[in-house]
């Protein structure tokens, strides 16, 4: 075993994007020892990485929240992002940022603050173009990649449990639409309300196109990451609306490999949460890109991926493109070796 690297600003493995991020990571250092700390009472299993309940001295450090650097007190610092900054400041010629992305709540003051930790540290990386022109004309020598998680490869054993998953449903896989969902909390100034009438008007619609919409669990994490509201809210209204749930299932696979098989198989995608996109786009199918935030919209613009800002969202003209996406496929075996070179790139840094 090599170098013990500790994983910071780490966040739940109840939220399965976070949890991808995690394992990506762990499977691109397979010589060194990954422990993080998160806040979850039972943390789920993710392959290579060892939960502690304190964080103990590493030989190296990796920030890896996706927008852990959100700051939602306009022109004051809230105390979680104090932390989250704090945690930059443990060791920073130890520490690199790889594939975060720098939310627009995190501005003036945050943002000045913010920058002038990751001037310190040994390398950054960020997922986006927008992060990366903020950060470099800040004087913070970043490079751009994407998300830790195209590092990820889809299994045939995840594919064939996924496949029986369906089966529960009473499903064919071929014929269904997947869609991911998320409420929105203060911080994305999305309507609720609004939102969950057009994913019902979807549902409908694509029901009428003869597809079977699947309701997508990714989240079941904290405060509005819970995607179990929403599911039921929609399912009360259409009924014949379906649920994948990968956590309600004992299968022995970490939970991100059972979305990526359903993904890999499914009719179509419509990604509202950005790892359902990157998540897809790894398994090699195109997803329906339904963004809220500058990270959803960076892989519409920089990979060309079909989908519209989710404030501009409109059932009856995004349907043609959606029904489009079935047939389309991805090349993802590029992507995933250009992560992998930038996180060896930024690893080398660490005590450079």
């Amino acid at each position: 075993m090599g170098q013990t690297l500790g994983l910071i600003n780490t966040y739940s493995t109840l939220n399965i994007g976070d949890a991808a991020i995690y394992s990506a990571l762990a499977a691109m250092a397979p010589e060194a020892r990954i422990v993080a700390q998160v806040q979850d009472q039972e943390p789920a299993y993710v392959p290579g990485v060892e939960f502690v309940s304190q964080l103990g001295p590493c030989d190296g450090y990796i920030s890896v929240g996706g927008d852990i650097f959100n700051n939602a007190r306009e022109g004051l610092i809230t105390r979680t992002f104090i932390q989250n900054l704090l945690q930059l400041r443990r060791s920073p010629r130890q520490t690199i940022l790889f594939g975060q992305s720098i939310p627009r709540s995190c501005h003036g003051l945050s943002f000045r603050a913010l920058t002038f930790c990751l001037r310190r540290l040994a390398a950054v990386c960020v997922r986006d173009a927008e992060s990366h022109q903020r950060l470099t004309q800040a004087g913070v020598p970043a490079i751009l990649s994407f998300d830790a998680a195209f590092a990820l490869e889809v299994r045939e054993g995840a594919i064939a449990t996924a496949r029986r998953m369906f089966s529960s449903l009473g499903v064919q896989p071929e014929q269904t639409a997947l869609i991911s969902l998320r409420a929105f909390d203060s911080m994305y100034g999305h309507d609720n309300q609004k939102f969950q009438d057009q994913l019902i008007h979807l549902s409908q619609k694509l029901d009428q196109q003869g597809y079977q919409p699947v309701l997508l669990i990714q989240s079941q994490a904290y405060g509005a990451d819970n995607d179990l509201e929403v599911a039921a809210a929609i399912t009360q209204q259409v009924p014949q609306v379906k649920v994948f749930n990968p956590f309600i299932v004992n299968s022995g696979l970490p939970r991100w490999e059972l979305v990526m098989g359903a993904l890999y198989i499914c009719g179509l995608i419509v990604a509202i949460r950005y790892h359902t996109a990157v998540l897809a786009l790894a398994s090699g199918r195109i997803p329906f890109n339904l963004y809220y935030s500058n990270k959803g919209r960076d892989l519409s613009q920089r990979l060309g991926i079909p989908g519209c800002g989710l404030d501009q969202f409109k059932v009856e003209a995004a349907l043609e493109g959606i029904l489009q996406t079935g047939t389309q496929t991805f090349d993802h075996a590029a992507l995933r070796s250009q992560v992998q070179q930038a996180f060896r790139q930024c690893l080398q840094q660490i005590g450079g």
